[in-house]
């Protein structure tokens, strides 16, 4: 226990110092906050349009991306370090794509996770919590890995039944390119992947006052189950059934994230929270949080004239007003 007060204690004494460094550093103009998430550029389409971003457009900026770049982390790093030339700032947390591994690899999903984070510290990608100066409002960026909780894993899952579905999720991906290796003896990847960010301090103990932060935190999975609908007064009334299923047989609910993300977000005071995963842009607010999933997605999901469509591009988040 005290070697990991220590480790905790030194790394956000680090934390401080660097942030005390940043605010040396002028920033000739306000920093607009971006959300982005399923970037998905194992399809060409999608790789384009990333490299057709303006170089100029957000160079003061800082982009956060929830997950889902790349199964191959070669392109995940290109494509992150792509960014980070359009951008002053990119920060990321993976999705359950970028923890694929091949059939027949001997690395886990797990070591996966350890190693694209420390690729991302090497390559100036922020994995760890940071500050910026948002338009003149300090705003602090927490980023959290995340996994889903299935509804056999215990309290916490997303899980709602749904008429017709299959169970034992065989066309779900992750049940042959996920591989979990060495976690805990009665733990969850869920609460595993939780427990592995580092948790900032209450903002004053790093923040003098009254200089304390928005905070803004992200994911890649979702922390409540209202998010998987549009309109949970609707679903309420009408139930699962209603509108048109194009997959009957798959609840998404199964794997759609945990409400221990959103205990978590909370307990950091977040204002806005980003998300990715289930490919539905959503924007509203809950119980006094601010939940944005702005997804790339699929080219087959874009619709219309790619030029047209407001996903293919970030999406603002902060300032507001």
């Amino acid at each position: 226990m005290a070697e990991c007060e220590l480790r905790h204690s030194t790394f956000w004494h680090s934390f401080a110092s660097c942030l005390s460094l940043r605010h040396r550093t002028p920033i000739l103009w306000p920093m607009r906050l971006f959300a982005w998430s399923d970037l998905h550029v194992d399809f060409p389409a999608n790789h384009e349009l990333l490299v057709g971003l303006s170089n100029a457009d957000f160079r003061y900026d800082a982009l956060l991306v929830a997950g889902d770049v790349s199964s191959d982390p070669e392109k995940l790093m290109h494509t992150l370090r792509l960014l980070r030339r359009r951008f002053r700032e990119v920060a990321f947390v993976p999705g359950n794509h970028d923890l694929w591994v091949p059939s027949g690899s001997t690395l886990s999903s797990l070591d996966k996770l350890h190693d694209l984070h420390a690729a991302c510290l090497g390559e100036g990608i922020r994995v760890e919590p940071f500050e910026v100066d948002a338009g003149g409002r300090p705003v602090r960026v927490v980023p959290l890995r995340s996994w889903y909780l299935k509804p056999e894993e215990g309290d916490g899952s997303l899980f709602l039944e749904k008429p017709g579905e299959d169970p034992t999720l065989r066309a779900w991906m992750d049940n042959y390119r996920i591989k979990w290796k060495h976690l805990p003896t009665g733990v969850s990847a869920a609460e595993h992947i939780l427990s592995l960010n580092h948790l900032p301090p209450p903002a004053t103990a790093v923040f003098p006052a009254p200089a304390s932060p928005v905070t803004i935190t992200f994911s890649h999975f979702l922390p409540r189950v209202e998010l998987v609908f549009s309109d949970w007064a609707a679903f309420q009334e009408d139930g699962r059934t209603s509108g048109h299923d194009r997959a009957p047989e798959f609840n998404f609910t199964r794997v759609a994230g945990c409400r221990q993300l959103d205990e978590l977000l909370r307990r950091l005071g977040s204002s806005i929270h980003v998300y990715g995963h289930q490919h539905r842009n959503r924007d509203r607010v809950i119980d006094g949080v601010r939940y944005v999933s702005h997804c790339l997605g699929y080219p087959n999901e874009w619709g219309g004239a790619a030029a047209s469509q407001s996903h293919v591009r970030p999406l603002e988040i902060a300032p507001a007003g």
